[in-house]
């Protein structure tokens, strides 16, 4: 997920408009702050304790942390730098893809008859949902054991900056059909029509088992050679492809790729690298069994879509008394990309 760093802010216009708010309201809390801290040195002589200013370098400092971490950053992390930054008011993005047009006609002379031709558009859309968490301390609880509770406070960071960070994944695999936006609906990896679906089950499918150590490394070699390259060819894939396996395939894929008691060789990992189809093989434990999807790295055929960076903020205190209550939010959709045909580089794999 996209988190706020200098080169983000520095390069891109969106981001840099999207710290220099959170840093109008950071500024806006800590001068509240200190009215109330002013306020209590006056009536009781003791000054109130305070978030200091230098803690959102310790919170954001987490938040960059967690986001690199584990729980679908497999992927996330492939993801990300396709991304596109869209204003926070767009609900839904849309795109538009054009149909093929025109015809060729052959002549000596040059004056045949020529047919007028011209392409044919199709609008597509993805919903920009909103992430988001909070995390509190109570106010006398914070001002007891101060020292204490700002290391929770980082702990209340880590914990709910992973939550956001897991849930952002799966929405980016699984999507949600409960979001609807004008007639949009927020469709994941696994679920948009625009994802090519690769059945690995008996009953009309390549019937093949890539987690059990039955299959033998030839039929999942030939597996991805042909049945995935088949597939590949269809949709007129020329660049490699990143998978995205369940830690069964990749417990699967470590052992050697000769079978032998005798001569090992290389793992079946490093030989099916070898396939000029694909880039790299990443294990996820948000997979499992038979399950594993990939796509081409490639903002041509997929891309998250960014209405704010991943950000905390705190929740202007109206009285001393007021507890602490921080927020943890970003915006962001996933756009499966097809052509007009439907040809796309995004697949996934069922046993149905």
């Amino acid at each position: 997920m996209r988190y706020f760093d200098s080169q983000l802010v520095a390069n891109s216009r969106p981001h840099a408009a999207w710290w220099g708010e959170l840093s109008v309201e950071r500024e806006h809390f800590h001068r509240t702050e200190e009215v109330h801290a002013n306020l209590m040195r006056e009536m009781l002589g003791n000054a109130a304790a305070v978030l200091p200013r230098d803690a959102w370098l310790e919170l954001d400092g987490i938040t960059r942390r967690v986001m690199r971490a584990d729980e679908g950053q497999a992927w996330m992390a492939d993801l990300m730098p396709l991304a596109k930054a869209v204003n926070i008011g767009k609900l839904v993005h849309l795109n538009r893809v054009s149909s093929d047009a025109g015809s060729v006609t052959r002549s000596m002379s040059g004056q045949v008859p020529v047919p007028l031709d011209k392409v044919v558009y199709d609008y597509r859309g993805n919903p920009v949902p909103i992430f988001s968490t909070a995390y509190g301390r109570e106010w006398r609880e914070w001002n007891t054991l101060q020292s204490e509770n700002f290391d929770a406070l980082s702990d209340d960071q880590e914990a709910h900056t992973a939550k956001i960070r897991r849930d952002m994944a799966l929405y980016a695999l699984n999507g949600d059909a409960t979001i609807v936006v004008g007639g949009y609906t927020a469709y994941g990896i696994r679920t948009s029509p625009l994802s090519k679906v690769i059945n690995l089950g008996p009953t009309g499918g390549a019937n093949i088992d890539l987690d059990s150590s039955a299959t033998t490394s030839d039929a999942i070699d030939a597996f991805f050679s042909q049945t995935l390259g088949a597939m590949l060819d269809a949709n007129l894939i020329t660049g490699k492809v990143n998978l995205y396996v369940s830690p069964e395939i990749g417990r699967n894929f470590d052992r050697s790729y000769s079978g032998s008691s005798g001569f090992k060789g290389g793992t079946l990992m490093s030989y099916l690298l070898t396939n000029r189809r694909i880039n790299k093989i990443e294990v996820s434990y948000e997979l499992t069994g038979n399950q594993f999807f990939g796509f081409v790295p490639s903002a041509e055929f997929i891309r998250p879509l960014v209405g704010m960076a991943v950000n905390t903020t705190a929740k202007t205190r109206q009285n001393p008394t007021d507890n602490y209550q921080f927020l943890v939010m970003g915006a962001m959709g996933i756009e499966i990309r097809a052509d007009y045909n439907g040809k796309s580089g995004v697949f996934y794999s069922t046993d149905v």
